[in-house]
């Protein structure tokens, strides 16, 4: 997965990161399309896309039955 510092372009939930020190602090956020909504008061540095559990399982059923 690719980390992205511009504005994402799709409105969601988000993993967000933002520098703290030598490393980061983590946190989902939500991209409500004019900010973030997040437990941070800063805009986060850094975000990715996440998949939600339930397209998780959808990926794992289409493999299981591409592979049958």
């Amino acid at each position: 997965m690719m980390w992205f510092d511009s504005t994402p372009k799709e409105t969601g939930w988000y993993l967000c990161a933002w520098p703290m020190g030598d490393g980061y602090v983590y946190d989902v956020g939500k991209w409500d399309g004019k900010e973030w909504i997040t437990s941070m008061t800063a805009e986060p540095r850094l975000w990715q896309e996440i998949q939600s559990p339930d397209k998780q399982w959808d990926y794992l059923d289409e493999l299981y039955q591409d592979a049958q």
